[in-house]
């Protein structure tokens, strides 16, 4: 009896452990009990675009500018990345040098915008500066500019005609324009019928002038203005 009580018992342990282990295996309602999310292997790496300015020139030289006398060259911006972006500030350095940038400006892409740099000179000597645009309080492009004023030289031009035929003459008037057919700027009071001369003593270097004479009669009429005459001052 000893032995059959104590297969019972292990029978009943047996049955015991398989039901508990049966109950373990079917709770939870069917429920998947692995928890997250699966984890790839390797780690994936984001691929984010970013931009990219280039300008056209890279660099700009004036070469020798006149004093005062402002000179306008225009540079391509152009976003070469993959990705978009704005230009919220520009800077510029070097004393006569200024440029034509209001901001923010957005470039995708492959966009362009052109911007005027100009340069005017306003004491003599060579002058290095640059343009500086950023984005956010980043610097993302800057452009080496270069340029030399010239302090202007004494130039003279001497206009001379051939005398009026008319009996009435009282004299000439003598004109000035720095654009080809005016408005003219009158030079010198009416000059006398004999003068067939004028010399004009205020011309700057590397200026272009236009120049044209008239005849004045007796009344005060006055003829109309004769062929105009380009003269370009030279730049040492």
């Amino acid at each position: 009896m000893r032995n059959r009580i104590n297969s019972t018992m292990y029978l009943g342990l047996f049955l015991a452990l398989i039901i508990s282990a049966f109950t373990m295996i079917g709770c939870g309602g069917g429920k998947n009990t692995v928890s997250g999310s699966p984890t790839p292997t390797p780690s994936p790496t984001p691929v984010s675009g970013s931009a990219n300015l280039t300008a056209s020139p890279s660099s700009v030289g004036f070469g020798t500018q006149a004093l005062n006398t402002a000179m306008t060259q225009t540079v391509k911006i152009t976003n070469t990345g993959t990705a978009a972006i704005t230009i919220t500030q520009d800077t510029v350095a070097g004393s006569g040098f200024s440029a034509g940038v209001t901001t923010p400006i957005n470039l995708n892409a492959a966009q362009s915008v052109n911007v005027p740099v100009v340069f005017n000179p306003g004491a003599a000597g060579t002058v290095n500066g640059s343009l500086t645009l950023m984005s956010n309080g980043t610097s993302v492009l800057s452009i080496p500019l270069s340029g030399t004023g010239l302090a202007p030289l004494a130039h003279s031009v001497d206009v001379a005609w051939d005398p009026s035929v008319s009996a009435t003459l009282q004299g000439y008037n003598v004109y000035r324009s720095t654009v080809t057919g005016g408005p003219y700027t009158k030079l010198s009071a009416t000059l006398s019928p004999t003068t067939l001369l004028f010399t004009d003593t205020t011309p700057v270097s590397g200026k272009k002038y236009f120049y044209v004479v008239t005849a004045v009669d007796t009344s005060g009429a006055e003829s109309s203005a004769s062929s105009e005459v380009a003269v370009t001052i030279p730049v040492p």
